[in-house]
Parts: C-alpha cells; structure tokens; sequence
C-alpha cells in the first residue's frame, strides 16, 4: 500500500503504487494531496506497475484540470523503467528545487 506524507508544497510518496492499491485510493483520489501541493516526490516508491503509473497521471489531471500544476520528482529507481519505456520523460523531473 502507498502513503503520502504532505510537507509543505511536497508531499511524499512511500511504498507500493499497484493495482490494488490504486483500486484503494481511486475513490480519495480528489481529496489525497493538499490543495497547494507543487510536487510529488516518488523516490521512496518501492513497486509501481502500469495502474500506479496511470495513478499518479490522474492526480497531475487532476490538478492541471484545477489550473494547477502538479509536478512528479524523483522517481525511484523501479519507477525510472516504466518512464523510459512509455517514454513518459515529459510528466517525470528528476528534482524539487
């Protein structure tokens, strides 16, 4: 299962983003991150399949559907994989300035 930790205008994604957990979150998904969170830190993701990959799109849709911009950083390692290969560098930056 994956948790947020908000700090600030980043909040912190840990553990695992499968499908399960993305079918646990789906309904929260308007409400998970704080109105004015800028970026999604992903460096502690330890599993993320394709479902966790379309997650994490939703809530930059989300937010981009707000007017805001919601900006995913620091993928994890495992996470890097599914970037390159959907080449999805465009939604992906490396660091939270």
């Amino acid at each position: 299962m994956a948790s947020f930790q908000q700090q600030g205008i980043i909040c912190a994604i840990s553990g695992c983003l499968d499908q399960q957990a993305v079918i646990s979150l789906w309904n929260d998904r308007h409400c998970l991150l704080d109105v004015d969170t800028a970026f999604l830190q992903l460096s502690d993701i330890e599993y993320c399949d394709s479902a966790g990959v379309a997650f994490l799109l939703e809530l930059v849709s989300i937010f981009a559907a707000k007017g805001a911009s919601l900006k995913l950083v620091s993928a994890s390692e495992q996470l890097k994989k599914f970037i390159v290969l959907y080449d999805l560098n465009d939604f992906f930056i490396e660091e939270a300035q």
